[in-house]
């Protein structure tokens, strides 16, 4: 039964598959562009910060350092004392290098960088009044410092300062309501990428699961037709190697048949035609014969001919040594019936002396892989030298053709030698094992391992 094919379906894992992995890829960018701008921006707001504090810090130094000389203006004018000069000396450097910081700041708004500027401009005016105190003393000029354009204009710092202050103070509220906004996005940001990839994650986990679910069905199918194959071939391989082990005893029970008739039938006729002949050269006047001796003799020669022509078929299809005299003689018999390579050299032979009584299927089939072996010497290997041994080695029956010809690959060429399959389903039919191992140009050796049959 064929295997059916699957239907058609719109779940295709492979290509849901490639396109998660790609939005899992996509999601994996958007939470690493998320996080750099969220530590980019976090940065950038606390840069903001630090300078707007700074910022508030050098608005109070101002303050500061304008206030301390002014009291130290007033303890010299009171004393006379040198030592309450030191903040309005002093001061002066610290107000240029603050004034010049705040001054380098990031002012985005012009009425703020006015304002700055009016500050400097006040606090010069501010540190000359202190200048003409000093110098002129109390009684010196009637404004300071009591009151008047002194007081109106440290009032005035006092003012610009708040200002700034306040302005200051609204920026960093500001910039902290930013940031908190923005911490607000990115966190809402973080959740719905989170969601996101822990949705991807979940049909990942659907594919991948769904995707096993099927392999594991098409693993199941084909294990399950796999099977049903290998039935089916384990049923036609014992269907054909009956059909070739009945094929093989039938010829050769076709064989012995024939050998059988040939011997009884025709061997009687021809044997009973050459003594006929012969009986009739005996009886027939020499006068007679003389001129008929030529073709007669040459009858009589015909005869012996087809005689042992007769004689070699019947020896063929059924060697009579094999029955009479067993495995071994049959074996010697057969190497001894022709020589092999250029010098038409003997066969070597390697025989036992005593070997166990085999059953005739058996030496049989030894026989005929010798046969077969020893013939395909002697029309392909061009050997010079062939090697026939036969032995027992624990319980089996080792045959072995040898040659040092042509030689040839076995793996390549199995499938154009009948004579090789022949041989080795010989070999199956015992029990045993057939081995051939041939080099191209070092010849060829067969080896029939068959285990020796149990005593009845």
């Amino acid at each position: 039964m064929p295997l059916s094919s699957p239907q058609p379906s719109r779940f295709r894992p492979g290509k849901l598959l490639g396109l998660l992995l790609m939005l899992g890829f996509g999601l994996g960018l958007a939470w690493l562009a998320a996080s750099q701008w969220q530590s980019a921006s976090s940065r950038e707001a606390l840069e903001k910060l630090r300078a707007q504090s700074s910022r508030l810090y050098h608005f109070d130094a101002l303050l500061l350092h304008v206030l301390d000389a002014e009291s130290g203006t007033r303890g010299y004018m009171l004393t006379q004392n040198p030592v309450y000069l030191t903040p309005y000396q002093d001061g002066r450097t610290e107000i240029e290098r603050t004034l010049k910081l705040l001054r380098e700041g990031n002012w985005a708004d012009a009425d703020e960088q006015r304002m700055l500027e009016l500050l400097g401009t006040l606090i010069e005016d501010r540190w000359s009044l202190l200048k003409l105190d000093i110098e002129h003393g109390p009684n010196g000029n009637t404004e300071s410092p009591a009151g008047g354009t002194d007081k109106q204009l440290t009032d005035e710092i006092r003012r610009i300062l708040g200002e700034l202050r306040v302005r200051t103070l609204h920026d960093i509220d500001h910039t902290l309501d930013a940031s908190f906004a923005r911490f607000a996005d990115v966190r809402a940001t973080n959740r719905l990428l989170g969601a996101g990839i822990l949705a991807l994650l979940l049909a990942l986990a659907i594919v991948l699961y769904r995707q096993d679910k099927l392999r594991r069905r098409l693993a199941g199918i084909l294990h399950s037709e796999n099977e049903r194959l290998k039935t089916e071939v384990d049923a036609r391989t014992t269907e054909l190697t009956s059909l070739a082990t009945y094929l093989t005893r039938t010829r050769e029970a076709e064989q012995a048949r024939l050998a059988r008739e040939l011997h009884d039938e025709l061997g009687a006729l021809m044997t009973a035609a050459k003594l006929d002949a012969g009986w009739i050269g005996r009886k027939l006047p020499a006068e007679v014969m003389a001129p008929l001796r030529t073709r007669f003799d040459r009858l009589i020669d015909t005869l012996n001919q087809v005689i042992s022509i007769k004689r070699r078929v019947v020896d063929d299809l059924r060697p009579p040594l094999l029955s009479d005299l067993g495995l071994v003689e049959a074996l010697r018999s057969l190497a001894q019936s022709g020589g092999v390579g250029e010098h038409d050299g003997p066969v070597e032979l390697a025989l036992p002396d005593d070997l166990p009584n085999l059953p005739e299927d058996f030496s049989l089939a030894l026989f005929r892989i010798a046969q077969e072996a020893l013939t395909n010497v002697r029309r392909h290997a061009q050997a010079t030298r062939t090697r026939l041994a036969l032995h027992r080695a624990d319980k089996l029956i080792v045959l072995q053709i040898e040659d040092n010809g042509i030689g040839f690959d076995p793996e390549t060429s199995r499938h154009r030698r009948h004579g090789l399959s022949g041989m080795a389903h010989r070999v199956q039919m015992l029990g045993g094992q057939l081995e051939v191992l041939g080099v191209p140009g070092k010849g060829t050796v067969i080896t029939a391992r068959v285990p020796l049959p149990e005593a009845d």
